[in-house]
């Protein structure tokens, strides 16, 4: 007695490229959010992506025609053998379009069937059609650090071993000469020439450590037991430096800054010969840098203040890059840029203590470009010899010439042979 309306069968299956239901979408699921994958594919494949759209997974159309069987072929089982209306699909919000170039896949939690359970999920989407981009699957530090047992309160410096600079061994550290090291001369100002530096740093180092962490650690001086040696009126005994570095996909988009990484601890101890071979200019420097002290620095249109402790310096170099098997780019921005300084601000933090200074230095909130090439170059770490030091820039003609706050040689370091530290 009554009629049947549908609609035509050739229609069913015809699903247009360019609909979108963002508003059926934001009510079936307001507080559901996508977080697109970091990956360098996506930022090459999909141009021009803004900060809203860093929140939607996103692939190129070559995926489409897949998506859209992969649909109408789910609906059919599940409610109407005969086919499925282009009605059922838009009612189960499995239609979104971000950009002509990039589309969404289906989010994982809008199709349970009790016949046929079946998720379009990243592995079966890119084992049928090349997709634009690689899915993160997830650090591959998680096993190594499920693995891990946790240091508690261990003695600093007892993870790296020492080597004397004139042996080899993997993953030790060394002395090396402050001399090696070319800083600002007595008259940078005036030609802009870098000379060695004096053959006297202000702490000399007496052990590294390297531990894991499933997040950064800040203020590390706090879960090691440090030595206890005589104190100087002037400046704290000891001096820690700990880069933080990270051990999880680098992204384009940083939204967080934290996760797994490595802590490398670097200890120092004042010179003997402090009070006697540095000059006086570069003491007066260190005491403000240590005191966190301000200076009025010159700008246009007026003068700012600025803390002391951003003049901070970092001089770092790969002492081995001849022995690395490089490719010619590598090779090439190897000697554009090994033994260039770089101030460490404003990714540092200062922590004073009874008797140390600790200076943190969070590569976690590096620029994209330097995480990019530190991860790149992760692997190959334990073949390299890396010579690091600090010092303090000179801003004037007084505060010259440059000496060096410390330094050291990390030999050959194996972070996966270490530990993670328990805090």
């Amino acid at each position: 007695m009554g009629a049947c309306v549908s609609r035509p069968r050739q229609s069913r299956r015809k699903i247009s490229r360019m609909s979108t239901c963002s508003s059926k979408i934001e009510n079936a699921h307001p507080d559901r959010s996508y977080r697109k994958p970091a990956s360098q594919g996506t930022a090459e494949r999909c141009d021009a992506i803004s900060h809203e759209s860093d929140e939607f997974y996103s692939v190129c159309e070559d995926g489409l025609s897949m998506i859209e069987s992969e649909r109408v072929s789910i609906s059919r089982d599940a409610n109407n053998p005969n086919g499925a209306s282009i009605g059922n699909i838009e009612e189960n919000n499995l239609c979104r379009t971000l950009s002509n170039n990039c589309l969404p896949c289906l989010a994982s939690n809008l199709i349970s069937l009790d016949k046929k359970k079946t998720l379009l999920s990243p592995s079966t989407l890119s084992s049928k059609r090349k997709l634009s981009f690689k899915w993160r699957e997830g650090p591959s530090t998680l096993s190594p650090f499920s693995s891990k047992a946790l240091l508690q309160k261990p003695l600093a410096g007892f993870s790296i071993p020492f080597c004397p600079v004139d042996k080899k061994m993997p993953d030790s550290w060394s002395t090396v000469e402050p001399s090696t090291f070319k800083v600002r001369g007595g008259t940078y100002f005036r030609d802009k020439k870098k000379d060695q530096a004096s053959n006297c740093a202000a702490f000399h180092p007496f052990g590294a450590d390297i531990f894991l962490s499933q997040k950064k650690i800040n203020h590390i001086a706090r879960f090691v037991e440090l030595p206890s040696i005589s104190a100087i009126d002037e400046i704290p005994s000891l001096l820690l430096v700990n880069i933080q570095m990270p051990l999880y996909p680098a992204t384009i988009f940083q939204s967080e800054s934290d996760g797994e990484g490595m802590n490398l601890v670097m200890y120092f101890k004042v010179s003997e010969g402090y009070s006697k071979e540095l000059p006086s200019h570069f003491q007066e420097s260190i005491g403000r840098l240590i005191n966190d002290e301000v200076e009025r620095v010159r700008g246009f249109p007026l003068d700012t203040i600025a803390p002391f402790r951003e003049r901070l310096k970092i001089l770092g170099r790969l002492a081995n890059a001849d022995e690395l098997q490089l490719s010619s780019t590598e090779r090439k921005l190897i000697n554009a840029y090994n033994e260039k300084p770089v101030l460490s601000r404003p990714q540092h933090e200062f922590y004073l203590g009874e008797n140390y200074l600790e200076i943190d230095i969070d590569m976690h909130r590096f620029s994209y470009i330097s995480r990019k090439g530190f991860e790149a170059f992760q692997n190959r770490l334990k073949l390299c010899t890396l010579d690091f030091g600090l010092t303090i820039q000179g801003n004037k003609a007084e505060d010259l010439p440059e000496h060096m706050l410390c330094c050291i040689r990390l030999n050959e370091l194996d972070h996966t042979k270490h530990e993670i530290l328990g805090c």
